[in-house]
């Protein structure tokens, strides 16, 4: 079959020809419809991670996925041949089983559940890492109804449906967003208001706006420095969540500001939740382009170029 992966450590990313896998022990084996486009891809991709994770190679890239059970391993009783399924394969113990492949063998400690009937597979597949991750910094600054909320990189996977949580919540939110259409978009979310981060500074507009500070602030963009500087702008008490892993505890715990480094983690709970939330629509998922499998290359460039919502891979059309 067909995949995308390093093929050894000193060799470029590509499609190579791998074995069809087997279906583990308590397992499923599962036909891949469409899998999308995280950071970690990127960095796979670019051979970033060998050397500072182990490898088994060839490493297949790709994380999120939605699929069709093919083959379900002795000791399962969860799922059944023919059930579709959304889920996630992270990069450890060993990066090596990705999604960007035709079929992948997922054990039986991975997040997988039943994709809903009203869901696309591209839609399913769009959920695992990036709704994880929204709502764990989300749940990191637990807004109340009524709190203004600082969303910075409201425009992509994580930040828009991090946009929508918070709205739902009764939270005024604040999104950064380039006038136009991407304005249009965020508020079309929930959105309150929106920063046009290219042409204004961000924590300016902030200061002028709410001069006692926001409430809570999710950063998906700054590091360090960068969000030193926005922290600022959050009120003594307030909340910061950030997945750059750029909060700094000691310094903002002068200000009693509860500030939380988010690494985020689907699990079958949260992917359950966010899935039914998107096919009841309650929770949009927004895919901005989908590229047929043998252009994954082009989509990992889209994602680096910035995208709004996600980017999805057509792995495989139904037979």
């Amino acid at each position: 079959m067909k995949a995308y992966a390093l093929p050894a450590a000193d060799q470029p990313v590509s499609f190579v020809d791998v074995p069809v896998p087997q279906a583990p022990q308590g397992g499923l084996l599962i036909r891949v419809r469409a899998a999308s486009v995280n950071g970690i891809d990127v960095f796979q991709s670019k051979g970033f991670l060998v050397g500072v994770m182990p490898h088994e190679f060839p490493a297949i890239v790709g994380r999120d996925f939605a699929g069709v059970v093919e083959a379900v391993g002795d000791g399962h009783d969860a799922f059944a041949v023919g059930h579709e399924v959304l889920g996630f394969i992270p990069v450890w113990p060993t990066v090596h089983m990705g999604t960007y492949a035709e079929v992948i063998a997922v054990s039986p400690q991975l997040p997988v559940v039943r994709k809903p009937a009203g869901l696309s597979f591209e839609t399913a597949a769009a959920i695992p890492l990036a709704g994880a991750t929204a709502m764990d910094v989300f749940d990191a600054v637990d807004p109340e109804a009524g709190d203004v909320v600082l969303v910075i990189g409201a425009t992509g996977g994580v930040g828009s449906i991090a946009v929508q949580l918070a709205a739902r919540r009764g939270a005024t939110v604040i999104a950064t967003a380039k006038a136009g259409d991407e304005d249009a978009f965020v508020r079309s979310l929930g959105a309150a208001e929106t920063i046009d981060y290219a042409i204004e500074d961000v924590a300016d507009v902030v200061r002028r706006r709410y001069p006692a500070g926001v409430d809570a602030l999710i950063d998906l963009v700054d590091r360090n420095e960068a969000l030193a500087a926005l922290s600022a702008i959050v009120r003594d008490g307030g909340r910061i969540s950030t997945t750059m892993n750029a909060v700094d505890a000691e310094a903002l715990a002068a200000r009693r500001i509860a500030g939380a480094n988010v690494a985020g983690m689907p699990t079958t709970e949260k992917l359950a939740y966010l899935a039914g939330q998107a096919a009841t629509g309650e929770l949009r998922i927004e895919i901005q382009q989908t590229f047929p499998f043998a252009e994954v290359p082009a989509a990992l460039d889209t994602f680096m170029a910035g995208t709004r919502g996600k980017v999805v891979v057509r792995v495989s059309d139904p037979t």
